[in-house]
């Protein structure tokens, strides 16, 4: 997605898709209705029209930005997170002795290579994700700590990196919870390098397990998920109180729209087992008629907010390397 004029993009496709649903039930006319009350007000200010007009590193941070938005980037993070918790999952068990390899079963081989393996496994992982979610992390730090200068543009909340109104999520948080977000997301790339740094130097069991190696990779390791865990926590806890005090103007989360498609498809079938006695056939076949088209339209109301949901969520995903 382009992220100079997604907004915009966004915004057509949503009243597109308010357009298609004019019959669908009335919840769902109803939470439609909702979200399309806010998004016209995002990005009617196109990039020919700002003052001052972006700047070649603008273009060249938009650039780099939207080469990390393709879908093959977000399924190559997603698959990045999957290994981290299999190999983690393998890695703990390793340290706990967990396993029949061999005994003593914290320090053997084959043990030993596997768990080595696995932590180096894991930090090449954590690294890649340091790496691909710098470009969001770096635009935002100069963004939000940018004081004053020929190119200013506002950080306050509800402003996007160009100054202008915007519905993802991310500028809605304040500004000093994004200043303080982003700055420990900085700590953990560079941490994450650190600890890099300090496998490929003691990168084998021996080396790792004595001073001073065990010192170096544990104390960085430590430090870059403190880091990670402090700004997940903060980030998470940000916009959810923003979805919860404002739920008309952000899309509701994957588990809200799945739990309510669930919810009426639930409520559909227990219909239709209630009334599997009735006799009146010709009722009976229009209410199985009618369940279906609310389930079709169930359906095109979930897709719908799965697709509104990632697109307000595209700068939260990038600050994580998705």
């Amino acid at each position: 997605m382009d992220i100079t004029n997604g907004d915009v993009a966004a915004t057509q496709q949503h009243h597109d898709a308010t357009k298609r649903s004019d019959h669908d039930d009335s919840s769902s006319n109803q939470n439609q209705s909702i979200h399309d009350d806010d998004v016209s007000v995002s990005s009617i200010i196109a990039l020919s029209e700002l003052d001052p007009p972006p700047s070649r590193s603008e273009i060249l941070r938009d650039k780099w930005l939207e080469s990390l938005s393709g879908k093959i980037h977000f399924w190559v993070g997603v698959t990045v997170m999957a290994l981290i918790i299999i190999d983690g999952a393998f890695f703990f068990f390793l340290l706990v002795g967990a396993q029949n390899m061999c005994t003593p079963r914290t320090n053997c081989n084959p043990r030993n290579w596997w768990y080595n393996f696995s932590i180096q496994f894991l930090n090449v992982l954590f690294t890649y994700l340091a790496t691909v979610s710098l470009p969001w992390r770096l635009s935002n730090t100069a963004h939000l700590f940018n004081g004053s200068g020929k190119h200013y543009r506002s950080s306050d909340a509800g402003l996007d990196l160009y100054g202008r109104p915007t519905e993802k999520i991310w500028y809605h948080i304040s500004q000093s919870r994004r200043r303080i977000i982003v700055f420990f997301l900085i700590l953990n790339s560079l941490t994450q390098y650190a600890n890099q740094a300090t496998r490929i130097i003691y990168y084998s069991f021996e080396l790792q397990n004595v001073f001073p190696g065990t010192l170096w990779t544990n104390l960085f390791f430590m430090l870059s998920m403190m880091c990670a865990a402090v700004a997940g926590v903060l980030q998470i806890h940000a916009e959810m109180g923003l979805r919860k005090v404002h739920p008309e103007k952000f899309p509701p989360t994957l588990f809200e729209t799945l739990g309510e498609y669930l919810t009426k498809v639930r409520n559909i079938r227990r219909r239709t087992r209630e009334e599997g006695g009735d006799e009146e056939e010709p009722t009976r076949d229009g209410d199985v008629e009618e369940d279906r088209r609310k389930l079709e339209r169930g359906r095109s109301f979930f897709v719908r907010n799965i697709h509104s949901f990632f697109s307000n969520v595209e700068p939260s995903l990038g600050l994580w390397g998705l």
